[in-house]
């Protein structure tokens, strides 16, 4: 740091990239085996298009003007717009203490201080069809999503390769999937590929708006082109499901999606974007047209051996250190009532805490409204809730019971009973799949329809 001014360089290497910041350098690194078939006309591309989209949010976290020591990336406006539109992210983790208007005009202004040296260089494309084998790059988690994902590649005869990308500042969720990683192996002779990313260390923690995380999965997009390229990879999966594209209006009458870069445009969008560097892949996520109530019955019911590794918690806490559920998240409680739901026993993925006492009320936004921990924009929102109330009915009626299944019935029971139809057409119902080809769609809604016909 030189009178307020950040530094910022970066250097291809002969198996990824440094980047440097004043005098800390930060390696992104891959297998030799993937770098190599990464074609040199665009690591250079790849390497500026990194480095700016893993920092350009320190200009939001501290006032600094950052000089980036290369010519602007030809990707810049495609992330300056995934910012503008993941606004919503800061904005309702935030609490409501910033308004949309001022985080808008925060992210105009920060973007003056941003400064590149020398002219955009021309990009060389080079029109090969890499990306041809019935293979599939998939970010993977453990969540019930990303699980689900692989469970239907393999059915539909495509080799999933799983990343798991391991971020620095979430060691308790790290150490969980390593274990649940090895027994993976061991069960179905698959390897879940850990990719360390030191830049993961310049995200913010424990503030109001959390720059640096609002386009972490665009992130993880931009690191998985070399591999498509290594491994000749015809798809990247992602694991969005319908819910991902609800929009609401706030009190400032902004448009508002919580996690926009979930959505079926942004994945449109992405991949639009890797063909600037060279990529032909496909980017898709077979649970576009199914919400989560649908993802966890047909994990559950036709992939058993698979769902049993499912781990869907935020395990930001300390007791996450210890539990695999940390049972104090909204997420914990959020897969808990869906569980019941649909009769399945959260002990069979090692969930052992009870969800329904008085003490974890705060972890239901329908009962706590605003006063909701805040650990989630999704939580927030219209459709969480709604969803929400539509699991615990199906979870009341199945007999769940304890003082929080109580007050669902006092307050909602009746009032989602009038509309049980509606909500079962919606939530077990196949929507929009913008992202899947046809070759990859008519078997997908073949097998939905398969599982979720009889609950309509």
């Amino acid at each position: 740091m030189i009178n307020g001014t950040l530094k910022i360089n970066r250097k291809v290497l002969h198996n990824g990239i440094e980047i440097t910041l004043g005098r800390k350098d930060y390696f992104i690194t891959y297998p030799a085996a993937i770098w190599k078939e990464f074609p040199d006309v665009f690591r250079q591309t790849f390497a500026d298009s990194l480095t700016y989209f893993l920092t350009m949010h320190l200009s939001l976290s501290n006032g600094h003007r950052i000089l980036y020591n290369f010519p602007p990336p030809i990707t810049e406006p495609f992330f300056f717009k995934g910012m503008v539109y993941s606004l919503s992210e800061n904005y309702l983790t935030a609490d409501n203490k910033s308004k949309m208007a001022d985080l808008l005009k925060l992210l105009y202004n920060r973007d003056f201080q941003i400064e590149f040296t020398g002219r955009p260089r021309y990009t060389r494309f080079k029109n090969v069809n890499r990306n041809s084998k019935k293979r599939a790059v998939i970010p993977f988690s453990f969540g019930k999503d990303s699980l689900l994902t692989f469970a239907l590649a393999d059915e539909l005869g495509i080799k999933p390769y799983l990343i798991f990308f391991r971020e620095p500042r979430s060691p308790h969720e790290n150490r969980h999937k390593y274990k649940l990683a090895q027994r993976f192996f061991d069960e179905f002779d698959i390897d879940v590929h850990f990719f360390p990313l030191a830049p993961g260390w310049l995200r913010e923690v424990d503030t109001d708006n959390t720059w640096g995380w609002g386009l972490q999965l665009t992130q993880y997009t931009l690191l998985t082109i070399p591999y498509l390229f290594g491994l000749k990879s015809k798809y990247l999966f992602w694991a969005h499901e319908q819910s991902c594209n609800d929009t609401f209006v706030n009190g400032e009458g902004f448009i508002l999606n919580p996690v926009y870069e979930q959505s079926y445009n942004w994945v449109l969008t992405s991949n639009a974007t890797a063909k600037v560097l060279g990529s032909n892949a496909i980017f898709a996520s077979l649970l576009e047209p199914i919400h989560e109530l649908a993802i966890i019955k047909i994990l559950h019911s036709r992939y058993p051996d698979i769902a049993k590794y499912q781990t869907s918690c935020f395990a930001e806490e300390d007791i996450a250190r210890s539990r695999r559920w940390c049972g104090v998240c909204t997420k914990c409680a959020r897969m808990y009532v869906m569980f019941l739901a649909h009769g399945i026993s959260p002990s069979k993925v090692s969930f052992f805490e009870n969800m329904l006492t008085p003490k974890k009320r705060h972890l239901y936004p329908i009962f706590e409204q605003d006063l909701v921990k805040n650990d989630s924009a999704y939580a927030k929102s219209a459709a969480a809730k709604e969803e929400q109330l539509f699991s615990f009915y199906l979870a009341a009626k199945r007999g769940a019971k304890g003082p929080l299944m109580d007050e669902f019935k006092k307050k909602y029971f009746k009032a989602v009973k009038k509309k049980e139809k509606s909500l079962r057409e919606k939530y077990f119902g196949i929507h929009t799949s913008n992202t899947l080809t046809y070759e990859l769609k008519t078997p997908i809604l073949k097998i939905f329809e398969e599982e979720l016909s009889d609950l309509r």
